[in-house]
């Protein structure tokens, strides 16, 4: 296509702009100062008045005329000075420049008012009242370009149309400084809005300033009118070399690659996509562009089915934008992600070494969520019945430390319940003394059944400790097997034979399914050291249905014969009687049934 009259006037005037004078090929030299003001609508802002690169003779020339200015003339200079620092958009200079004026004529509050405006435009500010402004005024050939920054600046999709086209035109009547800043924004404009002729141009002379035009910036924009034009693969391949840069447009390309991969959700895509984001996940921060290369990830991780990759995504988003709209529903993402990713854990959907990553990583995001000492604790517990016993401890006590953090009366029964499993996982890693401490330590609410709970296992610590006047003075409501048979070898050890008599016949008749041969052989001999006789009659006819071992039937049968008539001894029944000892002992050791010290 051939271009037009008006699209070649218009590539002209910028063009002019960016070297100099109309129709240059090569950078010219900078043009003479003008001594004097121009009249007409360049009094009031001329970002064309001052040279592109005499700026510290300009600002020491003025600076110089301000040290013998006085009331009105000061006040020109400093506006003169405000117009510089625009003129080579240091936007915050002039903006300070501009607090100490105070115009005394109608002609410098109309300049004030203008270079203020202007100020504010090119910072990406709204201007109130921008129809009365001076930059508003007709006979301003670059008002349609002020007018578009104002459409811009308060989202007014109307006025930009209106105005997109001439802008262009009072583009070129900028400074280069402010023409190459603005220029990629007025491309863009006219891309989104379907003005593709005047976006083609725009690129074009983009490549007049090869520094941005091979930057990130000008990849986005060629990516941003390939892709309004359907040419999607063009547009890929401008958006993949910009996102190799680490500027705003390096940023805002990795947007345009996730949303057209998740348009297109194909694996290939959406894998393509969260590797862009996540090489340049940290090469932006701070601001609006970052929190939505987060939401986008999220997406894409949540797309591909990746929980914990969406979580620690989330937990980003959470951490850094805590104010922001979306951490709300981030929050409540995360939270049902949270129950899933635990759920798959404690099913054995996960390797435990897996999962004990993505714990740890999980930690500083959400530790402080309500729900996550109960995941900890179900990780604790999953992992405990796995015999990890050291690794268990650690994650109840994280549960533990995160809830007394909160100290908040809800919780305290939480801290109860694992105050009795850190117990009771040292007591399986033989950490007795430990256990007991944890046990005695403790100073919590208790029910009932916590407290029942409670003496049960400091009786079992105190079993493995072999403390048995301790295990005797704790009292157990409801006793378990092991329990009883802890007592009945307390009671056995103090020789306090009729209490162990009466700790084993519970055991045997409360429990008969755990009442072994073990227990069998610590009763008979409680029940001889005591002379109960019904007692050892009681297990010797009861042994056969015990067990099938016949050397402890005759231990228990030769406990309760009726010892021999007592006469004088001799060498001969001296000998008897160290045969039938070393007889029982014999049987003893052939049962293979050793004590037992624990559970």
């Amino acid at each position: 296509m051939r271009p037009t009259r008006a699209r070649t006037v218009f590539a002209s005037l910028i063009l002019a702009s960016l070297t100099g004078y109309a129709g240059a090929k090569t950078a010219a030299p900078p043009p003479a100062i003008a001594a004097t003001r121009a009249e007409g609508w360049r009094s009031d802002l001329d970002l064309q008045h001052w040279g592109t690169a005499s700026f510290h003779n300009d600002l020491s020339g003025a600076i110089r005329a301000l040290s013998a200015a006085h009331g009105a003339t000061k006040d020109a200079v400093m506006l003169d000075i405000a117009e510089i620092f625009l003129t080579h958009m240091l936007l915050f200079e002039a903006e300070t420049a501009l607090h100490g004026v105070t115009p005394t004529t109608p002609a410098q509050t109309r300049r004030l008012l203008a270079v203020q405006h202007a100020t504010a435009l090119l910072s990406g500010q709204p201007v109130e009242g921008f129809q009365t402004s001076a930059l508003n005024l007709p006979e301003r050939p670059d008002r349609a370009f002020w007018a578009a920054l104002q459409a811009i600046a308060t989202a007014d999709a109307g006025l930009l149309g209106t105005n997109i086209r001439d802008s262009f035109t009072g583009l070129g009547l900028q400074s280069r400084a402010a023409l190459r800043q603005m220029l990629p924004v007025f491309i863009e404009a006219a891309t989104e809005l379907g003005e593709h002729a005047h976006a083609a141009a725009g690129l074009q002379l983009l490549a007049e300033l090869p520094d941005l035009a091979a930057a990130p910036t000008g990849h986005f924009l060629r990516g941003r009118v390939e892709e309004r034009r359907g040419n999607e693969s063009s547009a890929l391949k401008a958006y993949f070399k910009a996102a190799e840069g680490w500027d705003q447009y390096a940023a805002r390309a990795r947007l345009a690659v996730a949303d057209m991969s998740l348009r297109d959700g194909g694996d290939g895509a959406l894998l393509a996509a969260q590797s862009v984001l996540q090489d340049g996940a940290e090469a932006w921060r701070g601001d609006r562009f970052e929190l939505e290369i987060i939401k986008r990830l999220a997406r894409l991780y949540a797309a591909t089915e990746n929980d914990l990759e969406q979580l620690l995504t989330l937990g980003k988003l959470l951490t850094r934008f805590s104010d922001s709209p979306e951490a709300a529903s981030a929050s409540e993402q995360a939270q049902d992600l949270l129950k899933r990713l635990y759920a798959k854990g404690t099913s054995g959907q996960y390797l435990l070494s897996d999962w004990m990553t993505a714990h740890l990583g999980l930690v500083p995001f959400y530790g402080s969520f309500p729900d996550f000492p109960a995941h900890t604790e179900a990780l604790a517990d999953y992992i405990l019945g796995l015999g990890a016993t050291d690794l268990a401890a650690k994650e109840y006590r994280r549960a533990m430390q995160e809830i007394e953090r909160r100290d908040t009366p809800q919780y305290k029964p939480d801290l109860t319940r694992l105050t009795l499993k850190l117990a009771d996982t040292q007591r399986q890693a033989g950490l007795f003394t430990q256990a007991r401490e944890t046990l005695t330590k403790a100073s919590l609410p208790m029910t009932e059944a916590d407290k029942d709970a409670h003496s049960a296992l400091l009786a079992r610590v105190l079993s493995g400790l072999n403390d048995s006047p301790a295990l005797l003075q704790t009292p157990v409501k409801t006793p378990t097997p092991t329990h009883l048979r802890d007592l009945g070898m307390a009671f056995s050890g103090a020789e306090q034979w009729d209490d162990a008599i009466v700790q084993y016949l519970q055991l045997w008749d409360n429990h008969p399914q755990e009442f072994a041969f073990e227990d069998a052989t610590r009763l008979l001999i409680a029940a001889n050291r005591s002379g109960d006789g019904a007692t050892i009659g009681r297990v010797a006819r009861a042994f056969p249905q015990l067990t099938s071992t016949a050397s402890l039937v005759e231990l228990a049968q030769s406990l309760n014969a009726d010892p021999a008539e007592l006469f004088p001894l001799s060498a001969e029944k001296a000998a008897d009687r160290l045969q039938s000892l070393e007889d029982a002992f014999q049987s003893i050791k052939n049962t293979s049934a050793s004590p037992r010290t624990s559970d």
